[in-house]
C-alpha cells in the first residue's frame, strides 16, 4: 500500500479475534509442573484481635502441602511499605497480623494439589477472635474516641492538608451569592471479567522468584516485591499474560507476596485466582466519601471561587492513600474559569476493604459535585443552566490554560463541545416533549454534564501528600526490532488490558517504517527480562497517548534511522535522498533504486562485513520516553498532576416512575475530544465502555456495609451491574483538538465516559422531578433512593 497512512485508519482491533475465539492466554490457562493451588481464609469480622490460629487439622487433609499465617508472613517478609510516610511503622503484611481490620481480609492461606482440596482445608482451620468495635463512617472515624485501626498511630486520619490558591477569602467576602451543598459518593468498582490472580514459582536453590500475574503496574510491583521478600530486582522475573480488563483494580501487591511465600514454603509453583465473591470483598473499591462544596458567584453569574472540604474513606488502604484526593484537587475547577480555590482534604481509614484505583479515580465525584452545583446555581439565580455554563467555560483562545492548582489544560474547545452536545440530544425540541409528557402523567427530564479528562499521572504530584521526592515525572518504554528475515516485532512496557494497544502500536510502527500494518507483530505480554520497563511502566492513568505513543514512535525511529543509514551505505547515497515505503528503503528520485527491509536485515545480522565500520550489527531500537511537560510542585504547591487533558460532554433524557423511583434512560448523547484520533474504532469502544461504567455507578452499583462493618453485597445478586439491556444506544460525536505536547497530538480517552455520566444522569433525574422540588446529592440513584427523595419532597410541600 504505497504511501499508506495507517494512523487514523478505523481498523478493528486485531487482538479481538484471538479473544473471542478462545485463544487468549489468561492465568487459568497457565499450568506449571507440580503446581499447587491456593485458597485463602478471610476474616468474618470487620475488626477483631486474633487470639489464636490453629492450622494443624488443615495440614492433615490429604493433598494439603503447606499453610501460611500472619505470624509466618511477619517472620518471612517485611511489612508492605506505604506511600504516605507514617510516624510509626504499621504492621501491615500480606496476611492479617495480630488484628483483622475488614471483612474479607486474608488471614490464612493454604496451598494444596487442587483449589477444591485447599477450600476443604480452610474449614479445618480454627481461629479464635476477640471482636472489637468497628467504624464504617468516615466522619465518625475522624473523632478522637473512634476505634483505632492501628493503635500506635493514635488516629485514623492518614493524611490531612489544606491547599489555597488565589484570594479565596476575599472572593467569598465580595461575592453576590454564596451557595453550599453536601454531596455523598458511594463505594463501587468496575469488576473486570477476569478476576485478579498470580502464579509464583520460587527456586530456593537459586533464591529466584518467577511470577506470572495480571497486575496492571509491573513497574511498581517489582520494587514492592523485592523489598517485602528481601530480594534484589535481579532475583525476580515478572511476567504478565493477557489481562481480562483492569480499570485500575488489578494492583494487589499483598497477593503477589502471599503467593510467593507459599511457593517458598512448599518448594513448588503456586497459583492463586480470586473467585468472584473474593473479588467483590477484597478487591480495591473506589473511595466513598463526603464532600462539602461552596461556590462564590458574582451578580452576573460568573463563578469566582470554590471551597471544598473532602473526606475520602480509604478503608484499610495504607499502601497508596490520597490518590483520590490528589485527582480531585487537580479537577476541582473542571472546565470552568474559576480563579480562587481552597481544597481541604482528608484521607481516613475505616473498617472496610482498601480503596484504590478505579476508572476515573476521584474525578467522577469531583465532576458530580461541580456539575450538580452548577444546576443549583442556575436555579438559585433564575438563570438558564446552559447559558450559565457557557458563560463560565474556559474559552478556546485561552488554551493552553493553567488552572489555579497548576494543572495545564493543553487544548480544547469547550463551547463547541457543548454546542455539539445540545444538537446531538435535540435540546431545543426537548422542552415541548417534556411538556407533552407531563400532561400525560409522565416524568421526563434532560440533564447534561461537561468534564475534563486529565491523563498521564505525573509522579511528582505525590510530593504534595508524601512530603518527599521518591519518584517524579511520567514515562514509558518500548522496543522495536527488525528480525533477520525482515519481520518486525514490537515489545511494550504497557501491554494493555483490552484497550487495543497491539493494534494502535502496529499502526504507529507501520507508518514509521513504511510497511504494511499486518507485517508488524506486537507482543501481548510483559516479561521483565525482555520488555523495556521503568518504575512508571504499566497500564494505568489513561497514559497510552501521553507516554506510550512517544516510546513506540521513538523506538521505531531509531530503527528507521539505522535502516536509512545502512541503505545509504549500500546504495552509495545519503540518508536524505532515501525514503521508507512498501517494505523497502528506496531513492526518492528513482524508486527502482532500493533495498528491501529483508535485504537490509540480512546484512545487519549476517553479512556483518558489509556494514559501515562504525555501525553496530542488528536492527533494534529501545526508547524510554519521558513526557517533557511534567514538573515539580512550585512554592505555591502548584503542580501538573496529570499532563494532558481531554474533555467530554454527556447528556441524557430519562423517564422516572414516581411510584417506584425507577429511572429509565431514553436517550444518551456523548461528545468527546481526545485530540488526534489514531483509530476511531478503538476510541468509540473506549467511550462506550467507560460510559457503561459511569451508568453503573450512577444507577446500580454500590458496596453496602452495615453498622458492624459487614459487607452486604458480595455477589452479583446484591451488587447490581448493568447489562446490555440497561445500557442505552449511544449517539456520539467528536472534536479533535490536538495536544501541542504529545508526539501525535493524542490525548487519553479511556476514562472520559465514567467521569461525567453520574452527574449527567443525576441532573436529568432532578430535572424530571423539578415540579416536585426533589433534590439529589447522593449516589447511586437506585429506585429506593429516588422514591425516598420523592417522598421527602412531598412531605415538605404538604
Amino acid at each position: 500500500m504505497t504511501g499508506a497512512q495507517w494512523k487514523g485508519q478505523a481498523i478493528h482491533p486485531r487482538e479481538d479475534r484471538r479473544f473471542v475465539t478462545g485463544r487468549g492466554l489468561y492465568l487459568p490457562n497457565i499450568s506449571l509442573p507440580k503446581m499447587l493451588h491456593a485458597a485463602i481464609l478471610r476474616s468474618i469480622h470487620a475488626h477483631a484481635r486474633i487470639v489464636s490460629i490453629d492450622v494443624a487439622e488443615a495440614l492433615k487433609v490429604p493433598g494439603v502441602v503447606c499453610a501460611l499465617t500472619g505470624e509466618q508472613a511477619r517472620a518471612l517478609s517485611k511489612p508492605l511499605r506505604p506511600l504516605i510516610p507514617l510516624p510509626v511503622e504499621t504492621p501491615y503484611y500480606c496476611l492479617a497480623y495480630e488484628k483483622v481490620r475488614y471483612v474479607g481480609e486474608p488471614v490464612v492461606a493454604v496451598a494444596a494439589v487442587s483449589r477444591y482440596v485447599a477450600e476443604d482445608a480452610l474449614e479445618k482451620i480454627h481461629i479464635e477472635y476477640d471482636p472489637l468495635p468497628a467504624v464504617v463512617d468516615p466522619e465518625a472515624s475522624m473523632k478522637s474516641d473512634a476505634p483505632l485501626l492501628f493503635e500506635p498511630l493514635g488516629t485514623n486520619i492518614l493524611w490531612h492538608d489544606c491547599f489555597t490558591y488565589g484570594d479565596v477569602d476575599g472572593v467569598f467576602s465580595r461575592a453576590a451569592h454564596v451557595l453550599s451543598e453536601r454531596f455523598l459518593i458511594h463505594r463501587y468498582a468496575s469488576t473486570p471479567l477476569e478476576t485478579f490472580g498470580c502464579i509464583a514459582s520460587y527456586d530456593n536453590s537459586r533464591q529466584y522468584l518467577t511470577l506470572w500475574s495480571n497486575d496492571q503496574r509491573p513497574g511498581q510491583a517489582m520494587p514492592i516485591l523485592a523489598h517485602s521478600l528481601g530480594l534484589s530486582i535481579t532475583q525476580i522475573r515478572l511476567l504478565t499474560a493477557d489481562i481480562g480488563g483492569g480499570f485500575g483494580n488489578k494492583r494487589k501487591p499483598p497477593y503477589l507476596v502471599l503467593t510467593a511465600l507459599l511457593s517458598k514454603l512448599s518448594g513448588r509453583p503456586v497459583q492463586f485466582i480470586e473467585d468472584r465473591r473474593e473479588n467483590l470483598m477484597g478487591l480495591v473499591h473506589a473511595c466513598n466519601g463526603v464532600m462539602d462544596l461552596e461556590v462564590a458567584v458574582a451578580g452576573d453569574g460568573r463563578l469566582l471561587g470554590v471551597k471544598v472540604r473532602d473526606i475520602a474513606d480509604e478503608g484499610l488502604n495504607v499502601l497508596n492513600p490520597t490518590v483520590h484526593s490528589l485527582l480531585k484537587l487537580g479537577n476541582v475547577t473542571n472546565c470552568y474559569e474559576i480563579r480562587a480555590v481552597r481544597f481541604d482534604g482528608y484521607s481516613v481509614m475505616t473498617n472496610k476493604c482498601p480503596s484504590g484505583a478505579n476508572r476515573g479515580i476521584g474525578k467522577p465525584f469531583m465532576c458530580f459535585a461541580v456539575e450538580r452545583m452548577l444546576d443549583g446555581v442556575a436555579r438559585r439565580l433564575g438563570r438558564d443552566r446552559i447559558e450559565l455554563r457557557r458563560q463560565n467555560l474556559v474559552p478556546p483562545e485561552m488554551m493552553p490554560y493553567t488552572t489555579p492548582t497548576g494543572e495545564l489544560i493543553d487544548s480544547g474547545n469547550f463551547p463547541e463541545t457543548l454546542n455539539k452536545l445540545l444538537s446531538l440530544i435535540d435540546y431545543e425540541s426537548f422542552h415541548e416533549e417534556q411538556k407533552k409528557a407531563r400532561s400525560e402523567g409522565r416524568w421526563l427530564g434532560l440533564g447534561l454534564a461537561l468534564a475534563i479528562e486529565p491523563s498521564t499521572s505525573n509522579q511528582s504530584s505525590y510530593m504534595l501528600t508524601t512530603g518527599k521526592r521518591t519518584a517524579s515525572g511520567a514515562a514509558e518504554a518500548a522496543m522495536v526490532r527488525v528480525e533477520s528475515d525482515g519481520s518486525i516485532q514490537v515489545v511494550l512496557g504497557d501491554v494493555g488490558s483490552g484497550q487495543g494497544h497491539q493494534t494502535a502500536a502496529a499502526q504507529i510502527v507501520a507508518d514509521e517504517l513504511g510497511v504494511n500494518f499486518e507485517d508488524v507483530q506486537v507482543s501481548p505480554y510483559f516479561d521483565s527480562l525482555v520488555s523495556p520497563w521503568l518504575y512508571t511502566t504499566g497500564n494505568y492513568s489513561n497514559k497510552f497517548a501521553g507516554t506510550d505513543v512517544g516510546a513506540i514512535q521513538g523506538a521505531a525511529r531509531k530503527v528507521r534511522e539505522k535502516l536509512l543509514s545502512l541503505a545509504a551505505h549500500l546504495l552509495n547515497s545519503s540518508p536524505e535522498e532515501l525514503e521508507l515505503a512498501d517494505g523497502a528503503v528506496r531513492s526518492k528520485k528513482d524508486p527502482k533504486i532500493r533495498k528491501t527491509i529483508q535485504e537490509l536485515a540480512q546484512v545487519a545480522y549476517r553479512d556483518l562485513l558489509a556494514l559501515p565500520p562504525e555501525m553496530e550489527p542488528g536492527l533494534e531500537g529501545r526508547c524510554y520516553y519521558r513526557a517533557a511537560l511534567a514538573d515539580l510542585p512550585d512554592e505555591q504547591r502548584r503542580v501538573r498532576g496529570q499532563l494532558f487533558v481531554s474533555n467530554a460532554g454527556h447528556a441524557a433524557v430519562v423517564e422516572v416512575d414516581i411510584d417506584t423511583g425507577k429511572v429509565a434512560i431514553l436517550k444518551y448523547a456523548i461528545v468527546h475530544d481526545c485530540g488526534t484520533v489514531l483509530n476511531q474504532v478503538i476510541v468509540e469502544g473506549l467511550v462506550h465502555g467507560a460510559t457503561a461504567h459511569g451508568i453503573g455507578a450512577a444507577l446500580y452499583e454500590e458496596f453496602i456495609y452495615d453498622e458492624r462493618g459487614q459487607l452486604l453485597t458480595t455477589t452479583f445478586v446484591d451488587y447490581l451491574k448493568p447489562t446490555a439491556v440497561e445500557i442505552p444506544d449511544f449517539k456520539t460525536d467528536h472534536l479533535e483538538s490536538p495536544s501541542p505536547y504529545t508526539p501525535l497530538g493524542m490525548k487519553g480517552v479511556g476514562e472520559g465516559g465514567a467521569i461525567p455520566a453520574p452527574a449527567a444522569l443525576a441532573n436529568a433525574v432532578e430535572n424530571a422531578l423539578e415540579p416536585l422540588g426533589v433534590r439529589l446529592s447522593e449516589l447511586p440513584l437506585t429506585p429506593e433512593r429516588v422514591w425516598r427523595a420523592i417522598s421527602l419532597a412531598s412531605k415538605k410541600t404538604e
